[in-house]
């Protein structure tokens, strides 16, 4: 068959036209496809490296320069300064070299041959230099390329990289001569868009259909959403980057027009649809291209990666370790730990790598570290110092560090590799697999010491050290930027490596033997054949299945065949457990969902539970009926408003390590995104020189709650959690990363302030069961309860006792502060006397004798009446037939009873006498009070509310008579109470059901939502 290879890189052939990776896959593909007897085609760029090509190889150039355009359709946010379209006119050249049976075609234009030196344009020319567009110049210049030169048969366009291929597939779809084939060699956010006016117009340009761009992505998550709010926290991260409607996924294309989708390694093909354990793995989950995966998983492909024939041709054993490391300046006797790999400080965990070098030194300096960044230049130069920190590292421990900048060729990797006891390789947002490298360390007998992450599941380095078939040691996935903790448990994993190669000679023979016999497992002719079977089955248009073990792997239970669940009962019977998943369970069980019994729910449950599968809790505990499991789920999570204005927050789950939860955020500065302030992070001149783009942010960010050890975390939030749920990451102790949100009802009132007679109380004293109920809802919400009422603090205290009230109240119509819980008068307002004896004197001058009574200043607050004040005496009044002796004392406030005038009338007398001197209110039947000025429920729950740190609008407010008028006025809701006064009625936003009806707790409960009422 023939094959063309599409490729920006593919330098494998000539170490020194390689930056990375995908080189040598690439070349080691071709040259196997070739000694099979294929035609293989091998379409890149040049790179501006033509002269050299021609002074080392046997360069032609069989085709006629081609002179066309490549319109770019500009973002106007990232290029303000370009004009919208600029039409590229490019005269591009294709020159051939044939090696070990591979047609390298070499294409060669003004763009083509920009950024000789680095290949790839950095990050930092977006927005800045037209440069930027190489990649997509490349993908339009070498699909003419290939319709004008390569179309003369069937063949599979394999494309490697979506980012530098993407247009391929939907411009092949409909030619029925090419089958495409996609390689995701490095795992870029699948969220990855391009600006889709500009695809738009390349895919016309190049004759494929634009119209099906609108379902790739789907719409957004809803604004307040949880899924809206973890991409917002991702965002920050290098897993997922935001867009705007105006860009369009690049994976989704890929994946919708491809006809294989090809990965190198099967870990990586299952992490890549899944991106199961991982924080993207939610979020994935609501995105079109993961149904479409699954849908079309006989697309999926993992067609694997190898060491080079000419590395597993060499011995280990031949290399004169003693002479390496001597020669690189370093002790022979100390146990050697390697890395190799291109500069990229986060994604390569380098920043951890370096730290951890520091850390371990300190302690133990008879350790060596062999460590190669390459970030350019030849063998035979110094090298480029990519980062000031690292070096300055190597600097400090001489003969301890080694640190090399340059590129190497085969013959220094391997001896230096050979030379290594151990290898280091902490890859980071499973980004890069270090899947040649760590391989050809490891077939070198290199013990690896490496993240524990899918897409390196197959070099075993993850088993427990104990494990005959172990190969290394691992440490937990990192999904960070910058990540202490990663950089604590590298350290602590090269001790412990350390006192093996000290005190077990004999375990570390054992796990160098592993991991020499899996590196030299993977083999590029196993790899190639893998991939050419695949192939023959598209070319044939014979698509395979995805296995049955690969299907149970991703746990796509849904897509298996229907025999399965007969001939792999017991495997879809565990992972149905492991999971939770109760309709799979009960398929395996041949039974109906809903006859599932208690014990089986509760064990579903307990597993979905332990994985933080929140979602499948709630739905197990909803068909179980079990209302143990849908209290445990509930009780997980308590938010809670400070009086300060702060939230706390309460979290529990026992297979927690750590809790973080999303919050407001400012877009970070251009320091911060680049690490400058890091002592071993990049400066912001070396980050902007690096490939890796720093991630931009968008707002939010996570913040880590405090871990008490035992499955419990607490916090304190500036502010109400973002939208409308609190949303929370878990990493749990396995290493899965996993989100929560929980519903959070943020109060439409944050107090609560309610009379006391007539409003909250029955009529004979009590609170009902629902009033207490609602009033636990307005706890359980963050909002508090404050109760405002005219009795007087000494006449208050056993009633709040009996009836619960713990917190502030407002007593003596306004005139006191009294602290319940602690039974403390905070403070109280004097009536002066001969005010008071004036307002007696006034009003009887005008109606005649009135009954008096007076409320004493504390601490004593004595009631003292004179004889007819009332009906009737009742218990604990002081009766005086004399009324100067109620003056003997100060007093707080004065009651008026006057027999034969109602007490509305009586009101407005008062009032009309004394002016603004004093304050008149009127509260219970027959008696109007008399208050200092100013003195009222009004500022009396307005000086509480400051000290509970809330305001009028944060208040809804319940009454029943007039003396409630300034309380409803202050709130920012009113209710009065239907059997209340028409004065207050008339003033009041909502009319509640009596008192005796708990019109109260009628009112709360359409707030704060009904309490569940259990049986």
């Amino acid at each position: 068959m023939h094959i063309i290879a599409f490729s920006f890189e593919c330098g494998g052939f000539d170490n020194r036209l390689m930056r990375g990776g995908l080189s040598p896959l690439v070349w080691n593909l071709c040259r196997q496809y070739a000694a099979r007897g294929h035609r293989v085609s091998l379409v890149t760029p040049a790179h501006g490296h033509l002269d050299a090509l021609r002074e080392r190889f046997d360069l032609e150039e069989p085709h006629e320069a081609v002179t066309d355009t490549v319109p770019l359709v500009l973002d106007p946010k990232v290029w303000p300064a370009q004009p919208p379209t600029v039409e590229l006119r490019l005269t591009t050249r294709a020159h051939r070299v044939r090696l070990d049976g591979v047609d390298i075609h070499f294409l060669s234009s003004e763009y083509l041959d920009l950024l000789p030196d680095r290949l790839y344009p950095p990050p930092g020319l977006e927005g800045r230099d037209l440069a930027h567009f190489k990649p997509l110049v490349f993908q339009v210049d070498g699909l003419r390329f290939i319709r004008r030169a390569l179309a003369g048969e069937p063949a599979v366009v394999h494309g490697f990289e979506p980012y530098y291929h993407y247009l391929l597939p939907a411009a092949l779809a409909g030619d029925p001569r090419f089958r495409t084939v996609s390689t995701v060699a490095a795992n870029a956010p699948i969220t990855q868009k391009v600006y889709r006016p500009q695809a738009e117009r390349l895919l016309e340009l190049l004759g494929a259909d634009a119209t099906g761009l609108d379902d790739l992505d789907g719409p957004p998550p809803a604004e307040d959403s949880p899924t809206a709010t973890m991409a917002r926290a991702l965002a920050g991260t290098r897993m997922h980057t935001e867009y705007g409607p105006d860009h369009v996924g690049l994976f989704p294309l890929v994946a919708q027009y491809a006809d294989l989708v090809d990965f190198v390694s099967p870990g990586q093909l299952r992490h890549y649809t899944t991106f199961q354990d991982t924080p993207m793995e939610a979020l994935f989950a609501t995105l079109p291209v993961a149904r479409r995966l699954r849908e079309q998983s006989h697309k999926l492909l993992a067609g694997g990666c190898a060491v080079a024939d000419s590395w597993l041709a060499r011995d280990p054993a031949a290399v004169d370790r003693d002479a390496v490391l001597r020669g690189l300046g370093l002790d022979p006797s100390r146990p050697v730990f390697y890395h190799a790999a291109r500069y990229a400080v986060h994604h390569k965990g380098q920043l951890e790598l370096m730290r951890a070098v520091e850390d371990v030194l300190a302690t133990d300096p008879e350790v060596s570290f062999l460590i190669r960044c390459s970030a350019g230049g030849g063998a035979d130069g110094p090298g480029t110092v990519a980062n000031a920190a690292f070096q300055a590292i190597a600097d400090r421990h001489p003969g301890q560090v080694r640190l090399d900048w340059r590129l190497a060729d085969e013959d220094t990797l391997f001896t230096e590799a050979a030379a290594a006891d151990f290898c280091l390789f902490p890859s980071k947002f499973e980004l890069d697999g270090f899947l040649i490298a760590q391989a050809e360390a490891m077939a070198c007998g290199a013990v690896p010491i490496a993240t524990a992450q899918r897409v390196t599941g197959h070099f075993g380095h993850a088993l427990p050290p104990g494990d005959p078939d172990a190969t290394g040691f691992s440490v937990r996935g990192s999904f960070r930027d910058d990540d202490p903790g990663l950089a604590v448990a590298l350290a602590e994993r090269i001790r412990e490596a350390v006192a093996v190669h000290r005190t077990a000679p004999d375990t570390y023979a054992r796990l160098s033997a592993n991991a020499r016999r899996v590196g030299r497992s993977f083999t590029w002719a196993r790899s190639a054949e893998t991939r050419l079977a695949a192939y023959e089955r598209a070319l044939r248009d014979a698509p395979r299945p995805l296995p049955v073990e690969e299907l149970l792997a991703l746990g796509w239970l849904d897509r298996l065949p229907e025999s399965a669940w007969t001939e792999h009962r017991d495997q879809v019977e565990r992972v149905a457990l492991e999971r939770g998943d109760a309709d799979a369970y009960a398929r395996v069980l041949g039974v109906d969902v809903t006859d599932l019994d208690a014990d089986a729910c509760e064990r579903l449950f307990e597993a979905a539970h332990a994985r933080a599968d929140f979602a499948r809790c709630a739905e197990l505990a909803r068909r179980s009926g079990r209302r143990d499991l849908t209290a445990r789920l509930a009780g997980r999570c308590r938010l809670t408003r400070e009086p300060d204005g702060t939230w706390r927050v309460d979290y529990a789950h026992p297979e927690a390590d750590h809790v973080e939860v999303v919050v407001e955020s400012a877009s970070p500065s251009d320091e911060e995104r680049t690490g400058a302030t890091d002592p071993v992070g990049e400066s912001a001149t070396e980050a902007l020189a690096s490939d890796e783009p720093a991630p931009t942010g968008s707002g939010a960010a996570l913040r880590s709650l405090t871990s008490d050890g035992a499955g419990r975390f607490t916090g304190v939030l500036d502010g109400p959690p973002v939208g409308r749920h609190l949303v929370a990451q878990l990493t749990l102790r396995s290493g899965r990363v996993a989100w929560d949100a929980v519903p959070v009802t943020v109060p439409p009132f944050l107090l609560v302030a309610t009379d006391l007679d007539g409003t909250l109380l029955r009529s004979d004293l009590s609170v009902s069961e629902r009033t207490r109920r609602a009033l636990a809802l307005v706890s359980a919400s963050g909002a508090r309860h404050l109760v405002v009422t005219g009795r007087p603090a000494v006449a208050c205290r056993q009633l709040l006792r009996t009836i619960g009230y713990q917190g502030l109240a407002v007593c003596g119509q306004g005139a006191q502060l009294y602290d319940a819980g602690a039974d403390r008068l905070l403070s109280s307002l004097p009536l002066d006397l001969d005010l008071a004896r004036e307002v007696v004197a006034r009003v009887e001058d005008v109606l005649g004798r009135v009954e008096l009574g007076i409320v004493t200043s504390p601490p004593d607050s004595r009631f003292k009446v004179t004889p007819r004040f009332g009906e009737r005496v009742r218990h604990g009044w002081d009766v005086t037939t004399d009324p100067a002796l109620l003056w003997s004392e100060p007093i707080d406030k004065l009651i008026l009873h006057h027999p034969e005038v109602d007490e509305d009338r009586l009101a407005v007398t008062a009032r009309e006498l004394m002016g603004d001197a004093v304050t008149v209110v009127h509260s219970v039947k027959g008696m109007v009070e008399i208050l200092p000025a100013g003195t009222d429920k009004g500022t009396g729950v307005a000086r509480a509310a400051r000290l509970l740190g809330f305001t009028g609008t944060d208040t809804v407010a319940f009454g029943d008579m007039p003396n409630d008028i300034p309380l409803l006025a202050w709130a920012g809701h009113g209710v009065a109470m239907a059997g209340g006064h028409p004065d207050l009625r008339a003033m009041a936003d909502e009319i509640a059901p009596g008192n005796d009806e708990d019109g109260v707790a009628a009112v709360l409960e359409r707030l704060f939502g009904a309490p569940e009422v259990r049986s």
